[in-house]
This record gives structure tokens, C-alpha cells and sequence, in this order.
């Protein structure tokens, strides 16, 4: 499972990069938790943070992000394989709409996954983060 878990993470990526919408929710559980509040401590890119449910959650959280910054593409640097989870260490480049400045932020996440579907994901702002979080401290 843990092989197919990493796909459907890739998978995210790859929909969520061509703004498939559609097919980026049918990848989630319908009640997925979203959980950004560990960014809310450190100043939340986009002013968002907590925890957000659902594929509304979803919507609202991502949407925050673009209303904030317009432009945003993410770079998945590295996907691991942690048994029963999957870590992603991504970069997020950015243009603040108001700003115009560039932001480029990296953030690592865990992603949960059952029967196929993302059923949870909590961002870190650092891979070692997400490693001790997973388990898999080095």
C-alpha cells in the first residue's frame, strides 16, 4: 500500500498543478482534516492557519493561499515512504498579488492516506519536522 500511497501523493501534485480542481477533491476523502496550524505559530503564509475539514476546508484553505498570493506553483522536491504515511518536501514559489514580491517558502507534509484517499495532511515548516512526526527521525 505504502508504494500506491506515494502515487496518489504524486498524483496530488501533478492534478493540483494543471488546476484540476475535480480531480484534486476526488483524490481527498470527503472528511479530510487539513492541518496548518504548526505554520500559524511562525507567521502563516497567506494569513491562514488551524485546521481545516473537509473538502470545503479544502477549498477555503487553497483559496486563501491564492486570493493571497495570486501565482503559486509547488516543486515536490522529495517523496518518502513512511510505512503507513508518505512525506513530501516541497517548495512553494509564489508572487504576492498586492506585493508583487516573490516568496518562495519550503514546507514539509505528512500525508495520511486510507483505502486510496488522502484522509489527512499536516504541513511542518521543516523536513526534519515531518520525520520525527512520521517516526522516521534521523
Amino acid at each position: 500500500m505504502s508504494e500506491e500511497s506515494v502515487e496518489i501523493v504524486r498524483r496530488v501534485y501533478d492534478v493540483a498543478a494543471h488546476r484540476d480542481a475535480e480531480t484534486v477533491l476526488a483524490l481527498y476523502d470527503p472528511e479530510v482534516e487539513l492541518d496548518v496550524s504548526r505554520l500559524a505559530v511562525h507567521g502563516a503564509p497567506g494569513g491562514v492557519g488551524g485546521v481545516y475539514h473537509g473538502h470545503k476546508g479544502l477549498r477555503s484553505l487553497f483559496g486563501d493561499w491564492h486570493e493571497a498570493y495570486g501565482k503559486i506553483q509547488y516543486d515536490y522536491d522529495e517523496l518518502i515512504d513512511a510505512g503507513e504515511q508518505v512525506i513530501s518536501v516541497v517548495t512553494r514559489h509564489a508572487r504576492g498579488r498586492a506585493s508583487g514580491a516573490e516568496v518562495e517558502q519550503p514546507f514539509a507534509l505528512v500525508w495520511t492516506l486510507r483505502e486510496g484517499k488522502v484522509v489527512r495532511v499536516v504541513w511542518f515548516l521543516t523536513r526534519e519536522e515531518a520525520l520525527e512526526a512520521a517516526g522516521l527521525s534521523e
